[in-house]
């Protein structure tokens, strides 16, 4: 895909002088279609389906667990409960919303401080702290004087299994599916984990750590790493062993260096390069995707999402819904799609960075005929961690989308029956693969 099309006024309007430069650097980067671009050919904004992850938020890691003594340092002090949205998540989220408003407001899809009628918006969130606060942060951002209600089902922090579901394995055509997947792809995540620890021992100062003091060793062994089936009937998917131990540890680290723009203070001194940072961001990323881009997995685990996302493409009343989970299921939901791989520029987490969005643009030209214009919104790192004010000049990192086996027009979207059809044969498959018949 050629970056630099003739155009590059409109291009500017969407990505900015400052990300352009920022992609000119890290190198050959997509970006989103201009929309505005689709606007002026005629293809009017018609509708907007929003997935999101949750944005920044505490530490999971638990200071008297066998992963945090691992580190030979302190675990930074939140002033918050374990799990919760930051208060610069919030801020953060607030700031995507603002955007978002920005670029509706351009798009001529709703008019200033927009009062939208019953059945018109939908936010929906997992029922955890961190994922309800998300979508309450972007709405007020988005539609500051609407009041917009946070729908969910459960009470605060209790899982929804709509957006969290065990890993089982309860059919035998999904325990196939998955273990093929695991075949083909375990020795390359142990050689990513080999190849990537060193800089684990480095910020954690591992060699000096209480875990290594214990065991009498200097270097994690990421040979031992293995599949680790569990459950009553060996059916649930998980994986063991000292490189997972520390995998855990890493969201303690990776949620200061966001929470911390002084990169001294983010890595305990210890001097981390560039690339060190993005190792860590590989660890985390392959260590999620061996269980949430395993195609058995997603399948199971994408489904009910899908069915919503599906149901409110059909929903002609409805003009925007934004439904906050997690990375798992961003995962998920690329993984049944079939997202060309991808990998997003300016982030150590390259796959699906804290606050990333899954956008669904729905379109119709002038002869009527639906399109859909996919594509993932998210802050750089620089933006996640100062906080950066965004706007149409200045806007978040827009990637676009594309799907295997389905085929894009000119002006790079999807007939929306196309994506319907998708949608459909993955339904279809999970009733293949995953209901016991």
């Amino acid at each position: 895909m050629n970056l630099l099309k003739p155009r590059l006024k409109k291009l500017l309007h969407i990505v900015g002088a400052a990300s352009l430069a920022g992609i000119l650097i890290w190198g050959s980067a997509p970006l989103a279609h201009a929309s505005s671009e689709l606007t002026d050919k005629g293809y009017q904004l018609e509708q907007m389906i929003v997935f999101s992850r949750h944005n920044l938020r505490t530490t999971i890691v638990k200071d008297d667990s066998s992963s945090a003594s691992m580190m030979n340092h302190k675990l930074p002090e939140w002033n918050m409960p374990s799990g919760n949205l930051t208060m610069k998540g919030g801020i953060n989220e607030t700031i995507l919303g603002q955007y978002m408003q920005a670029y509706l407001l351009d798009e001529g899809f709703m008019p200033n401080s927009w009062q939208p009628a019953y059945g018109e918006v939908d936010f929906y969130a997992n029922s955890y702290q961190r994922t309800i606060a998300t979508a309450q942060y972007f709405a007020v951002g988005m539609l500051p004087t609407a009041n917009v209600p946070i729908r969910h089902t459960l009470s605060i922090n209790d899982r929804d299994p709509v957006f969290i579901k065990p890993h089982i394995l309860d059919t035998p055509k999904l325990y196939e599916l998955c273990m093929k997947y695991h075949n083909d792809n375990f020795e390359a995540y142990k050689a990513d984990c080999h190849r990537c620890f060193g800089s684990f021992e480095k910020i954690s100062d591992f060699k000096n750590s209480p875990f290594a003091k214990q065991h009498g060793i200097s270097h994690i062994d990421t040979s031992n790493l293995y599949l680790n089936m569990q459950g009553e009937n060996k059916n649930i998917l998980n994986y063991s062993g000292d490189a997972r131990n520390a995998y855990k540890l890493l969201d303690a680290i990776i949620m200061n260096y966001f929470e911390e723009p002084d990169n001294n203070m983010a890595d305990w001194g210890s001097g981390m390069t560039d690339q060190d940072w993005k190792n860590i961001g590989c660890i985390k990323t392959r260590g999620i995707e061996m269980i949430s881009a395993n195609p058995a997995i997603a399948l199971r685990n994408s489904h009910d999402i899908l069915n919503i996302i599906a149901d409110d493409l059909k929903n002609d009343r409805l003009k925007f819904a934004f439904l906050c989970g997690h990375d798992t299921n961003i995962f998920n939901i690329l993984t049944v799609l079939q997202a060309e791989d991808y990998t997003l520029p300016e982030t150590i987490l390259t796959k699906a960075p804290l606050g990333i969005k899954i956008v669904f643009e729905k379109r119709q030209d002038a002869a009527g005929k639906l399109f859909i214009n996919p594509y993932l919104m998210y802050m750089s790192d620089r933006q996640q961690r100062n906080s950066s004010q965004l706007n149409l000049q200045h806007p978040p990192m827009l990637y676009p989308l594309s799907f295997k086996g389905l085929h894009k027009t000119e002006d790079g979207l999807y007939p929306y029956a196309e994506i319907e059809e998708r949608l459909n044969m993955i339904n279809d498959q999970y009733n293949e693969y995953c209901v016991i018949k």
